[in-house]
């Protein structure tokens, strides 16, 4: 079998018997050392002698490599020589600053993600509105109060969003002491009353205790997470509903209610309007007919509160009256029927009668007081005699005890009795 060689300095291959290299010159013959033990000739990058086994010490890493490229005899020593070419591609290392960057960008990414993750958990939560809103009722700060809260959607006629809203006067006592004792999920039967397709997890119950007057409530306020982001980020939360309402009871023709010195409007008997938790002043308007010592009201956050008016009658408003009744009374005494109409007196229903006239001989004690929302008028133990010529020209006489019977109501700006 033939051995092919090669140039040991650019790799040329060699034909044998060939002496030296045709391309760089270097002599073909193989560099040799003695070994120290037997003297045989061995390769220069041997470690063991093939005679004796001896074990060789490399005199320098870099002989064989300084033996492969030495001049050839004949050559100049000073002339350049040619390089090996390369075997394989060098590799670029990846510099120092890349891994830095990278590793900095990264931590900036962990710690704002982090970051993002805190202020939710931290600034953004349930407890937070809950314990935001009872401080700005502390403060008498309806504007911040309205901020916390979402208005419940309601598909019902004259919903209470239609109702005014009571202002957070001097007179209003705010609650106090107020506490998050805990916050959880909505159970079945509470998702039930939420909004249509609605997700579960947007929905937090929080059981509050707070103090109004000397009364501890306890009860429970529903958040609800926005879609909304604050900042482009973060989801707050609301508190569903958190206003209630109250019901004042009074006349239909009242000129009004006032609450906290706000004047409400009677409807169908009542003056309703949107309060807040917390203690509440409720007096007349100005009311010609009556007045009333002003009420204390303590409204809670879950059931509605009604509050009944025991107004009292204007000593002005009852002279008014009795004076009308008593012209209402001397003006059908006037009349010369047997049975004046619309009055609360009459003959007896025989015979003819002419030269009629009657008589009152006892006005009616008059009470007038509230009742079902409307002032009423009854008068009792009148009464009148009627005198009038029968058949044959004879003269009759009849005693009518009567009662009177009415209403009391205020007529572009002046007491008025109507009776019935």
């Amino acid at each position: 079998m033939t051995v092919v060689q090669s140039c040991a300095r650019c790799r040329t291959v060699l034909i044998p018997g060939q002496q030296g290299c045709v391309r760089c010159g270097l002599t073909a013959a193989e560099p040799t050392r003695e070994c120290p033990a037997c003297q045989r000739p061995t390769a220069v990058d041997a470690q063991y002698c093939p005679a004796c086994g001896e074990q060789l010490r490399q005199s320098s890493p870099m002989l064989a490599a300084d033996l492969a490229t030495a001049p050839a005899p004949g050559t100049d020593p000073s002339a350049p020589l040619t390089a090996a070419p390369a075997v394989f591609a060098t590799v670029r290392k990846p510099r120092r600053w890349v891994y830095l960057l990278t590793g900095v960008a990264l931590a900036v990414l962990l710690t704002g993600i982090t970051g993002l993750y805190a202020v939710q958990s931290i600034v953004y939560t349930p407890e937070r509105v809950v314990t935001g809103y009872f401080a700005a009722l502390s403060e008498r700060d309806a504007a911040a109060v309205l901020s916390f809260l979402e208005e419940p959607r309601s598909e019902i006629p004259n919903r209470p969003l239609e109702l005014p809203m009571v202002p957070l006067t001097t007179s209003y006592q705010p609650p106090s002491g107020a506490k998050v004792t805990s916050i959880g999920g909505l159970s079945e039967a509470e998702l039930e009353g939420s909004p249509p397709a609605e997700n579960s997890d947007d929905w937090r119950s929080a059981r509050v205790t707070y103090r109004v007057g000397d009364r501890t409530y306890r009860d429970v306020l529903y958040l609800h997470r926005q879609e909304r982001k604050e900042l482009g980020l973060f989801r707050d939360w609301l508190i569903y509903g958190g206003v209630n309402q109250l019901a004042v009871r009074n006349r239909p023709d009242s000129p009004g209610v006032l609450i906290n010195g706000q004047a409400v409007p009677t409807r169908e008997g009542y003056a309703r309007a949107r309060a807040f938790p917390g203690i509440h002043e409720v007096r007349l308007a100005d009311d010609p007919l009556v007045e009333v010592e002003p009420v204390v009201l303590e409204v809670g956050l879950v059931r509605p509160d009604n509050v009944l008016l025991k107004p009292i009658l204007r000593e002005s408003a009852r002279s008014e009256v009795e004076s009308q009744v008593k012209a209402y009374l001397d003006e059908c005494a006037e009349s010369s029927d047997m049975s004046p109409k619309g009055c609360p007196f009459s003959g007896p229903p025989f015979g003819t009668a002419t030269n009629v006239r009657w008589t009152i001989d006892a006005y009616p004690k008059l009470d007038i007081r509230a009742i079902d929302g409307e002032l009423t008028v009854r008068g009792w133990s009148g009464r009148a005699s009627v005198t009038w010529t029968g058949s044959g020209g004879r003269t009759h006489e009849y005693d009518n005890p009567f009662v009177v019977t009415g209403r009391a109501t205020v007529i572009d700006g002046r007491v008025t009795f109507l009776s019935d």
